[in-house]
């Protein structure tokens, strides 16, 4: 059981970085094919291996790494709808945490590309480390229960005849 959490947790923190690792797929295939592991278990491993990804992204936008420091920096100088769009989540996130919390949170349940540019922005605006920690485990979480929880509800449903 515990070999397949930490291939759980690797495999979505694989993924999170890189898209081609589909996470989604891989728990979709041990759900349907390994016993001894709950559903739950594995959205929870899931969830965890994806925030280790995602706070890459975060820990980037705030500088920690050169990327962000040019991706900041070109942003800076630039008149953009993306530059206006980045300094405006920026502002409502240190007028209002919460605010950007919310939006953080939103965008992790479906887990569209968006989210990982939201971690990016996350770290740009300032939100806490514990506070983008919290948001993404909880939209996640949700996120892999729907997804490892699908066959068990589908299961439930009367047979067609």
């Amino acid at each position: 059981m515990l070999g397949w959490l930490l291939a759980t947790m690797g495999t979505a923190a694989l993924g999170s970085v890189f898209p081609l690792v589909n996470i989604e797929l891989y728990l979709l295939g041990v759900v349907s094919s390994v016993n001894s592991v709950s559903w739950w278990a594995l959205a929870v491993a899931a969830a965890f291996g994806q925030l280790i990804g995602k706070t890459l992204f975060f820990f980037a936008g705030r500088g920690s790494f050169r990327l962000g420091e040019r991706l900041m920096r070109k942003t800076d100088t630039s008149n953009s709808r993306w530059t206006e769009w980045l300094h405006s989540f920026h502002r409502r996130t240190e007028e209002r945490p919460l605010w950007g919390t919310l939006v953080l949170f939103a965008t992790s349940i479906p887990g569209i590309p968006p989210f990982t540019l939201m971690c990016f922005l996350s770290g740009a605006a300032g939100l806490p480390l514990l506070t983008f920690w919290i948001a993404c485990l909880a939209g996640r979480t949700l996120h892999f229960f729907l997804i490892t929880g699908a066959p068990e509800l589908l299961s439930l449903l009367p047979a067609g005849g």
